[in-house]
């Protein structure tokens, strides 16, 4: 399996950022930008998906863990991975590198490819199947993660995309 990237348009203030699909799922999300005349990239664990893509992978720690983990593997202790809570207070990790836009693209691939791996994806397309739109209005929703939204009539939606 090989992870596949697309462009993306999700955050307003990156000019250039894209997003990485493996095994059914985003699992990162790239930004790249120029610091002091030198190209700088971000990977973050993906805390929603853009219109349209994949769903990202629900189980976020586990997500994280994963990140952590390759990023070990791949780099060593050379790349620093930081923890840190969006503006809906979801966790993601997120390390920084330095190169040309084609190295950022390698490292994008080799990080969602080993991830995807490490996830055990087959797994998790099974569990997820037929909820992802319905998660990923509980996403875009969301105040506080974990609490189900009330939607009309009683009826309420889970963290996990079911009603209830």
């Amino acid at each position: 399996m090989s992870a596949i990237i697309y462009q993306s348009t999700k955050f307003y203030h990156a000019r250039e950022q894209y997003y990485a699909v493996a095994g059914e799922h985003t699992l990162l999300r790239l930004t790249i930008g120029s610091i002091g005349g030198h190209q700088r990239g971000a990977i973050k664990t993906a805390t929603a998906s853009d219109f349209g893509a994949p769903p990202i992978y629900r189980d976020r720690e586990a997500l994280i863990n994963a990140l952590q983990v390759r990023t070990q593997k791949i780099a060593g202790g050379e790349v620093d991975l930081c923890i840190d809570s969006d503006g809906k207070g979801r966790r993601f990790a997120e390390i920084c590198l330095s190169g040309t836009r084609d190295q950022l693209f390698d490292a994008l691939t080799l990080l969602a490819d080993e991830m995807a791996r490490y996830l055990g994806q087959p797994a998790e397309v099974d569990h997820t199947a037929g909820c992802s739109d319905l998660r990923d209005l509980y996403d875009d929703l969301c105040i506080a993660e974990g609490a189900p939204i009330y939607l009309s009539d009683g009826v309420y939606l889970g963290s996990d995309g079911r009603l209830l």
